[in-house]
């Protein structure tokens, strides 16, 4: 439940994100496509954490995080995750992240985001899988995976199945005849 809350609060803009807690919680948004996947990796301080997480961002302590710190950070993120689709490991690019102000951030009102993306292909099989994992645990250790996605998915196969027994912080979704051509 928690996560659905979260969720909802970083879909909406600005103000509503105002709403402190007491955890620091982390969520990842894998939007998966036929050709590509997108990554939205989202952490959001608590009051508690964010004066720490802050810092932990801004390598310098100049009370500034400059272009080369949050990619510094996104790179160090996104090094903590890997992609595989049949089997065949894929890496993100096209690396944007978004800061809050030291104010927000060490507030806990508003989040931390790493967007990235990568094309992807798939294996000529009839039986598709798609495998996520974060293991970034500089903030906190715990993570939680939604899969989205996109409509051409649905238009070439039928509905996947999500798996999240595996462990924590990873997410395996699997494609029964997916055409891909």
């Amino acid at each position: 439940m928690r996560g659905v809350i979260v969720a909802l609060a970083l879909a909406i803009p600005g103000g509503a994100m105002a709403h402190p807690h007491n955890f620091t919680d982390q969520q990842v948004q894998l939007s998966v496509g036929l050709a590509a996947v997108h990554v939205r990796i989202f952490v959001m301080p608590s009051p508690k954490d964010g004066p720490v997480i802050f810092s932990h961002i801004d390598t310098d302590d100049d009370g500034v995080v400059t272009n080369a710190e949050a990619k510094a950070f996104g790179a160090d993120v996104l090094a903590a995750t890997e992609l595989t689709v049949d089997e065949r490991g894929f890496a993100f690019t096209n690396v944007e992240v978004t800061l809050p102000s030291a104010r927000e951030a060490e507030n806990g009102s508003a989040a931390i985001i790493v967007q990235a993306s990568t094309p992807i292909s798939w294996a000529r099989q009839q039986s598709h899988s798609l495998q996520f994992s974060i293991t970034y645990g500089a903030l906190s250790h715990s993570w939680f995976i939604q899969p989205f996605f996109h409509p051409d998915l649905f238009r070439a196969s039928v509905p996947p199945t999500v798996d999240r027994a595996t462990s924590e912080g990873m997410v395996v979704v699997r494609f029964d005849n997916l055409v891909t051509e």
